[in-house]
């Protein structure tokens, strides 16, 4: 069969077509497809990026806010005694035992317990309910007593509701005897550390430091004084008798003068007329320091 030049045309029309149809199925449609696939994850690529930068941004302001956070912790626990330094009763002991020194008393009984887990109680006046309730309720008609008891026990209230938090604490119990200015004066230098501890109790057996003593025996009480051996270095000082020999003159074969013994160092003493036995028991309180925190890796 023999085409002519027209059946020719429309043949090589068609035949275009059809490799026009198959290229798009088998080439362009699939790329169109992972084009669009591409597009997707590269929308999802960008929201990442955008997400990582946006953390990226809060790096440094959370660094910073860490840094201060520790600058703050630093500067609260600063008031608390360090663990390491009173964790046994041994430290206890050397940490608080300078300040008897210091203030010229004499540590006569010592108890001292290990530092353990402790609750922090709040302070405040706890006010008891009402009494009488029924007959209280059946003559507030109007709520006015209702109301002003809720508005007295309020703070004592909302303290009894709050968390008791917990401290590590040591308690450090001792007698010591001195006089009144010696005892104040260690009590004093306690309060002048201003450290977290509470002098929980203070028990005087004599108030009156010897005084009443004193008076009923019709004398005037001792004081607390200084004991010094006579000043050798002044020529005009008087020397001791020497009950072997009354003279101290110069041995004429010699010509030298005999050297005076030297003096004993100065030794502080308690008129034990003067003074009385104190009991004191301190609790002292520590927290565990928190280590700077790693923000530079």
């Amino acid at each position: 069969m023999k085409l002519n030049y027209r059946d020719k045309v429309i043949l090589g029309i068609l035949l275009a077509v059809v490799i026009l149809i198959a290229g798009f199925v088998g080439l362009i449609k699939p790329k169109n497809e992972e084009i669009k696939e591409d597009e997707a994850t590269l929308i999802a690529k960008q929201e990442e990026q955008a997400d990582l930068e946006a953390r990226i941004a809060k790096i440094e302001p959370l660094k910073t806010n860490i840094n201060k956070t520790y600058e703050e912790t630093n500067k609260l626990t600063a008031d608390f005694i360090p663990l390491e330094e009173i964790s046994n009763a041994t430290q206890l002991d050397q940490y608080m035992q300078q300040y008897a020194e210091e203030c010229g008393v004499r540590i006569d009984n010592l108890e001292v317990s290990t530092a353990k887990e402790s609750n922090i109680n709040y302070y405040y006046n706890e006010i008891e309910d009402v009494p009488a309730y029924d007959m209280f309720a059946s003559a507030d008609l109007n709520g006015d007593y209702a109301k002003a008891q809720s508005e007295i026990m309020a703070e004592s209230t909302a303290l009894s509701q709050r968390n008791v938090e917990t401290i590590i604490q040591s308690q450090y119990g001792v007698k010591v005897t001195g006089t009144k200015e010696a005892v104040w004066n260690y009590l004093k230098a306690v309060e002048e550390l201003e450290k977290t501890m509470i002098v929980n109790q203070v028990n005087i057996e004599d108030y009156s430091f010897g005084a009443d003593k004193a008076g009923e025996e019709g004398r005037q009480p001792a004081t607390q004084a200084e004991t010094e051996t006579p000043d050798t270095d002044n020529e005009n000082a008087e020397q001791p008798a020497d009950d072997n020999n009354a003279e101290s003159e110069t041995p004429a074969d010699t010509g030298e003068e005999t050297p005076a013994p030297a003096s004993a160092p100065a030794v502080l003493t308690i008129d034990d007329a003067n003074t009385s036995s104190v009991q004191i028991v301190i609790s002292l309180y520590s927290v565990y320091d928190m280590p700077k925190p790693n923000t530079e890796e």
